[in-house]
């Protein structure tokens, strides 16, 4: 299976699982991952391939998606990952 770069958490079904695994293969230094709103960042640094595809499995299971818009990053800074805060001047 492949590991792509970004996905979207809004229709995961067990979103605690999934970030605890998260954690722990980032502890582990085997990734990197970034997370803003629903929109998961994910850099594999050290994983091999079985560890790839139990994650991707995981990740399946619980219906989190590839995000094709690739994170939208255009509305992402290097400064704003992990801020889901509402700026209060905006009119919306």
């Amino acid at each position: 299976m492949e590991l792509f770069e970004y996905y979207n958490l809004d229709e995961c079904i067990d979103r605690k699982l999934v970030l605890s695994k998260l954690k722990e293969l980032k502890e582990e230094g085997k990734i990197e991952y970034d997370l803003n709103g629903d929109i998961l960042k994910i850099e594999d640094i050290d994983l091999d391939e079985t560890e790839i595809d139990e994650l991707a499995d995981l990740l399946e299971e619980n219906d989190v998606f590839e995000d094709l818009d690739g994170g939208g990053e255009d509305d992402w800074d290097d400064e704003g990952w992990g801020d889901d805060s509402f700026d209060d001047n905006d009119d919306y």
